[in-house]
């Protein structure tokens, strides 16, 4: 058996609610999964063996408004979604160190084993991780920098008192209260900046596009411009 995917208590907890009513987890002991016609479950394994603590991803778009239901595998690799909506799903196994398998067109009532796909490297499982693991990355100035010296100094603006303050107006007070950061959008460049002499100036230029710019543009002036620019081309 394959070591079990890192997983947060609360997608277990969201694995077990989603079960389907008068049938409990010891009912799907062994290699078999059982399922109503209305449910969909299997045994998902790769080359290590059965696959504990990955998704389960049913969605379709038959339905008026595009559905989706995700689970999470047991110890044993065994899924269940239960309770679906009549229609034609794609199914697919994503996961922490895997890439996405190939979506396997089915409907309700099926036992459906499937197959998790290792990544082929470090490059290819990160792009599965959230956006907040990404943003996560940003070098923020150390604690001892603060306050700012100004533009002939450390290049942090003298208003910006601490450390604590540089980052509510990265994140509370800044970016996040418009767009999420750490997106495949905003990590990377767009092709339109990629010819740039550096990255700084890619980010320079960045900031000030679209109607938002105004209001970016200002932010990262308030905090000492060189600085974050520095800190974003980083990134």
């Amino acid at each position: 058996m394959s070591t079990t995917r890192a997983l947060g208590l609360g997608m277990v907890v969201i694995s077990l609610a989603l079960l389907p009513a008068g049938m409990s987890a010891c009912q799907m002991g062994g290699d078999t999964v059982a399922i109503d016609q209305d449910d969909l479950g299997g045994v998902v394994t790769s080359g290590k063996g059965p696959e504990g603590g990955v998704w389960v991803i049913a969605e379709t778009t038959d339905l008026p408004t595009k559905f989706v239901r995700i689970v999470v595998t047991d110890d044993e690799g065994r899924y269940l979604v239960p309770d679906l909506p009549q229609a034609t799903y794609s199914v697919w196994v994503r996961g922490y160190g895997l890439v996405d398998s190939p979506k396997i067109q089915t409907t309700p009532g099926t036992v459906l084993d499937l197959s998790a796909m290792e990544a082929p490297n470090p490059q290819a499982a990160a792009q599965y991780y959230p956006a907040n693991y990404w943003y996560s990355l940003l070098q923020i100035p150390d604690k001892n920098e603060f306050p700012g010296t100004g533009p002939s100094g450390n290049g942090i603006s003298e208003n910006i008192k601490s450390q604590a303050q540089w980052i509510r107006h990265v994140k509370t007070d800044g970016c996040l209260t418009c767009h999420q950061m750490g997106n495949k959008a905003t990590r990377e460049l767009p092709a339109s900046l990629t010819d740039l002499d550096s990255t700084v100036t890619a980010w320079d230029q960045r900031i000030q596009s679209g109607q938002a710019g105004y209001n970016m543009n200002r932010r990262i002036s308030s905090l000492g411009r060189k600085r974050v620019l520095g800190m974003f081309a980083d990134w």
